[in-house]
């Protein structure tokens, strides 16, 4: 799988994330830092915990991370959790709603960086 096809399989715009982050040896390094960052389980264990403080932190850095990178379904997805975790009164259970949303979009994710990274 090359890099195009990658945000391809994930339904996002190649060209954008190649004039942000410059060369496909770059997206691909960055890539498989992403696929090392723990972001997306801590926001599962605290969100299904309770720690709507700590899920916040890791839905917030999991948004940041998506988008930055062109993941755009995964950070949309991970940005409406972040705001309805968002301050001193968190919707949790409104967050427990909106997590399988990520979840989805984290899979598609994963998968397509099996097939690019193995």
């Amino acid at each position: 799988m090359t890099v195009k096809e990658f945000y391809d399989a994930i339904g996002s715009d190649y060209n954008a994330a190649l004039s942000r982050l410059m060369d496909d040896a770059f997206i691909t390094k960055l890539l498989t830092k992403f696929k090392a960052d723990q972001n997306y389980e801590t926001l599962k264990s605290t969100l299904e915990g309770g720690d709507y403080k700590a899920a916040f932190t890791a839905a917030h850095t999991l948004k940041g991370l998506a988008l930055n990178m062109g993941m755009d379904a995964l950070g949309n997805a991970a940005s409406e959790l972040t705001e309805a975790l968002r301050g001193d009164s968190p919707d949790g259970e409104k967050g427990k709603t909106l997590l399988p949303a990520v979840v989805a979009e984290y899979k598609k994710v994963d998968d397509a960086l099996k097939a690019l990274l193995g």
